[in-house]
This record gives C-alpha cells, structure tokens and sequence, in this order.
C-alpha cells in the first residue's frame, strides 16, 4: 500500500514521538533509578538540578515526586527554585514565576540567604522576558542587597549579568558593560561552567552593541569553543544566536548561512520551546527574511506558529507581520493581506482585553479610592476630635498649673516679706533701746561723774589720781554710749562711719578709695555688721592689718589674722551679722584665701 507523501510525513512524526517518549522514559527510569541510591533529599534535589540543562521535562517529574514526600522548609525552598529553573528552560515562563514564588517564600521563612537570593534573581530574569521591566528591576535589587552580605561569587555574577543585560535592553550600553565586566570577573573567579558561559555570552553582546564589535565577536566565539568542549548545546544555540546578529550586521552572509545551519542541527538536543530554541529560530528568521530569504524565514516562523505554549520573544501580532513582509517579498498578495489581517485581529484583541483589563482596574480603584476617601474623612474627623480634646485638657491642666504656681508665688512672697518685715521690727527695737540705753548713759552717767569730779577737787585727797580715774570713766562710757547710738541718727554715710570705726582701732582698719554708695537701711545694716565682724577678728583672728572694700554691689572685709570658722560658729555676733544680711536680702560667704580671711555681701541689684 502506497502511501501519500503527508500520510507518510504524518506517520513519521508520529513514529519520531514514540521514539522521544521512549528515550524519555528510558532516561526517566534511569533518574529514579539513580535517585533511588541518594541516600538524603538534598542529594536528589541537587541530582534533579544537574538534569535540568539535558532534560527538564524530567527534572520536573523529579521534583514532583520529592515534592510529595516529608521535606523541611529550606529543602522545599531549593526545591521550588529547581522547579522553578527546569520550567523555565522549558520556555513554561507562568509556572517558573510560580515556582520561583514559593521558593522566594521558603527561603525567607528558612533565613536561606543565598536560595532566597538566587530565587529573587531567576524571578527577575522571568518578568523581564514577559516585558516586565519595574517587577524585574525590583526584584533584581531585592536581590543584590541579600547577596552583599554573604560571600557568592557564582550567584553574584549570575545577578550582575542580568542587571547587564537589563541596561542593554534599556539602551544604556556603559552600564551594560560595567556590570557585564564584573559579571565575567567574578564567574572565572569562581570557575563555574555555567557561570562563565552567561557571563561571557552577555558580556561579548553588549560589547558589540556598545560598537566594541572584534572584541565582542572574539569573546562570543571563545563561549561557543567552552560549550563545544563541554557538550552544552544550549548553550551553543543561545551563543550561535548572538553570532548569526553579529555576523549579519557586519555584512557577512557566509557566516550567517553557517551558525544557522549549525544551529538547525543542535535544535533537536534542546528542547523546541526552550528560551535558548525560542531566541535561535526568532533571531534566524529576522536575519533571512533581511537578506531576502523570505520562504526560509516563512518556514521558521510557522514552525514557531505550530509550537504551542512557547515563550516567543517577539509578540504574535508583530510576528504576523513580518511573515505578511515575508509574503510580500514572495509577491503572495493574498497570503500577505490574510497575515496582515491576522496580525491586526489579535492586535485588536489584545488592544481590546488591554482597555477592557484598564477599565475593570480603574472602575476598582474608584470604588477603593473612594471607600479609602470616606475611611480617611472619618479618621480625620476623628483625629480633629481627639486633637481638640487634647488641646482643651492640655490649656485647663496648664491654667491650672499656672494659677497653682502664681498663688504658691504670691504666698511665698507675702511670708517673706511678712518674715522680713518682723526681722527689720525686732533690729529696729533692738537699736531702739540701745539708743535709750546709750542716752541714760550720756546723760545720766557722765553728769553724775562730772559732778564727783568737782566735789573730789574740793577734797585734800589725791585729786590728780581721782580725776584721771573719773576722766578714764568718762571716756570709756562715752565710747560705748557711741556704739550703741544708731549711725543713722548721726546722719555720717557708711564711709565716714567706717572712716571713725578705723580711728577707734588705732587706725588697723584700711578704707578703700572706692565710693560706698548704698541705701541708707542698707548703709545701717553694713556698718552693724562690719561693727560685729571688726571685734571678731579682734577677739579670735588677731589680725594685723584689716581691709573694707567696696566693688560694685559687693562689700567685703579681709584681714590677715588666723582662720575664722564662719560657718562653724554659733555665737550671738554671728547670728546677729546673718540677721542683718537677710533683712538687706544680701548673700554672705565667708573663705580663706592667699592667707587672708574674706568676709563677702553681696548685695542684690
């Protein structure tokens, strides 16, 4: 039975199937096999991580059936994020985001900085090839702040090459290379394969493009000579990609015919909706249908067409269009208005589901802005209440405080001034009756003796001898009946009245030149006090040479005699000179200093 050649090209195909199903259960069989031996769950994530570059169709049933048994929280964070790499080789970007998630969140929960770190890294590579550049910028810088603070070099050179790749595609192409640059220094330093070949592959493109084209060219060739050596095709095809732009740009068509050719017969070692496959056939098909090669690069693109679920870079809309370019460089009007059709109904339809998706999101932020305006008026409303409330209880605390503190003022005054008023009655009555005293003296004592004088002359005793007597009586009531007589009474200034304190010690007493100009109460008082502190230097210090100044509003006695105790004492001269000082509202203090005694009033302004 003969049969037709799409019958036998269908039986083929279908033949080819069986045959990768086999191989793949066979390779399967061989992983649990292998697994079988692990003797520990990390051993069998790690095992299924090494399976993603050859097979992640099985890498992934490998993770589905740890993924079922009894792990820890930092083991299903490694796991998730080996899920979540093996779906993204396999161009399944929604489930590598999902997978990368969950890793993400295990690895928060288990403080595994370097998984967390390396899931947030994959994440942003995914938002970025879903043209998604503010989510993959985020997630990129999450990213590098957990891995400044612990030393990895292999995660970190994977990070800075797709920030590197980030600013290329941003067109900002220094940037590209500064970070490209790192990126590359870092992976040989740590002397990863897969490191040094993201790393050097990203480093040459962006190189090219920044117009560094041999340099570029020499270092994409060297990851191509490393992925040949280690037997990594998808390595090889994601590099030949790179090359066939390269190459086509430069204007050398030998070359582009053949990476593509060479290209073409690694696809079937990789996986058809792989990121590496996706980026090879897109790049081809741009750069034949450039040359003119419009049926090859028509067949390249149904090709993409009939791959259901993968994760084309280009859009379908756009992809549409260069095929109807396609068919126009064929002369295939009618092929090209059916693809240009198709290109603007899915355009629409996208355009549509975008305005539609627009308007849904705009209709909920209303009603959530408005629900969130009415939430924030009430709390204003409030937080105006309990401000005002706050105010009110704060003014009558601080009224009340403040008549609290003027009545205890006013009362404190009054008791001082009632206290000062009585201190001044009871000196008042004090020198009240010294003068009393002092004229009873005068007048009374000093005639009585005058008289005894007379009548002594008349007698035949020793006159003489008797006389001088009743004169040394005389002159010594006189002297205390001018003691007690109040200063003030006699109408002298405070340095007169010191002036004749000094005559009366034989003149030990020095007056500065300085005026003393005080109040006469005050002028009382201090002449009182240097009166008193006079005799007790006299009696306890035994100076020779004593010292009344006046500075500013400051009095002050020094005497070279021994030290005097002020504070120490408690006789009636003390008490009496402290009386005095606090009925004037002075300040005294009382020190030794360079040998002399310094007695000091301060007297208030």
């Amino acid at each position: 039975m003969r049969l037709s050649e799409s019958e036998f090209v269908k039986y083929k195909c279908r033949a080819f199937d069986q045959i990768d199903a086999l191989r793949r259960g066979v390779f399967l069989s061989m992983v649990i096999a292998v697994s079988a031996f692990a003797d520990s769950i990390d051993k069998r994530i790690e095992l299924a991580n090494e399976f993603i570059e050859k097979d992640p169709d099985s890498a992934v049933r490998q993770c589905d059936s740890i993924n079922e048994e009894r792990l820890s929280v930092a083991q299903r964070a490694k796991l998730y994020h080996t899920l979540g790499n093996a779906y993204f080789a396999l161009g399944n970007n929604e489930s590598a985001k999902d997978a990368f998630h969950r890793s993400i969140a295990y690895g928060r929960k288990a403080n595994d900085t370097l998984t967390w770190a390396s899931a947030l890294s994959d994440l942003g590579i995914c938002y970025r090839i879903t043209e998604k550049p503010d989510s993959a910028l985020m997630m990129y810088k999450q990213s590098l702040a957990l891995l400044e603070k612990i030393d990895a070099p292999s995660e970190t050179s994977y990070l800075l090459t797709s920030i590197a790749v980030f600013y290329a595609n941003q067109g900002r192409f220094d940037e590209a290379v500064k970070y490209g640059t790192r990126a590359f220094d870092l992976a040989k330093r740590c002397g990863d394969i897969e490191t040094i070949m993201y790393a050097g592959q990203t480093l040459g493109i962006v190189l090219y493009l920044r117009g560094d084209k041999r340099e570029g060219l020499a270092i994409e060739r060297e990851m191509v000579a490393i992925s040949e050596k280690r037997g990594l095709p998808r390595y090889i095809l994601k590099t030949y990609a790179s090359i066939i732009d390269m190459h086509y740009k430069d204007g050398r068509r030998d070359s582009v015919d053949y990476y593509i050719s060479r290209g073409q017969k690694l696809m079937s070692q990789v996986p058809e909706a792989s990121v590496e496959s996706m980026g090879f056939l897109e790049e081809s098909y741009v750069v034949l249908s450039a040359m003119g090669r419009y049926r090859e690069s028509l067949e390249i693109q149904n090709k993409i067409l009939s791959m259901r679920g993968a994760g084309t870079f280009m859009p379908f809309h756009k992809l549409y269009q260069r095929m109807a370019r396609n068919y126009k460089g064929l002369g295939d009007i009618e092929r090209m208005g059916e693809a240009y059709e198709r290109s603007i109904a899915i355009a629409d339809s996208l355009h549509g589901l975008e305005i539609d998706n627009q308007l849904s999101e705009f209709d909920v932020k209303y009603d959530t802005a408005q629900r969130e305006l009415q939430i924030a008026r009430l709390e204003t409303e409030k937080m105006r209440q309990r401000m005002w409330m706050a105010i009110t209880c704060v003014g009558a605390f601080l009224i009340i405080l403040g008549l609290i503190i003027y009545f205890r003022s006013r009362r404190s005054r009054l008791r001082r001034s009632l206290e000062m008023q009585s201190l001044r009655s009871q000196l008042e009555a004090v020198d009240n009756e010294r003068a009393r005293l002092a004229a009873e003296l005068h007048d009374g004592v000093c005639s009585d003796l005058s008289g005894i004088a007379l009548m002594m002359q008349s007698s035949r005793t020793d006159r003489d001898e008797i006389v001088c007597m009743i004169d040394n009586v005389r002159t010594e009531v006189r002297s205390i009946s001018h003691s007690l007589m109040p200063p003030r009474l006699e109408g002298l200034t405070l340095k007169q009245l010191l002036q004749d304190l000094s005559l009366r010690n034989d003149g030990k007493i020095q007056i500065g030149e300085e005026d003393f100009n005080v109040e006469p109460d005050v002028s009382f008082q201090l002449y009182r006090i240097a009166q008193e502190w006079v005799d007790n230097i006299n009696r306890h210090s035994h100076a020779s040479r004593i010292i009344v100044r006046m500075h500013d509003r400051s009095f002050m006695i020094l005497d070279n005699g021994e030290e005097i105790r002020f504070e120490k004492s408690g006789g009636i001269g003390i008490d009496s000179i402290t009386k005095r000082v606090e009925s004037i509202g002075a300040a005294i203090a009382v020190r030794r200093e360079n040998g002399e005694n310094i007695l000091k009033i301060t007297l208030p302004d």
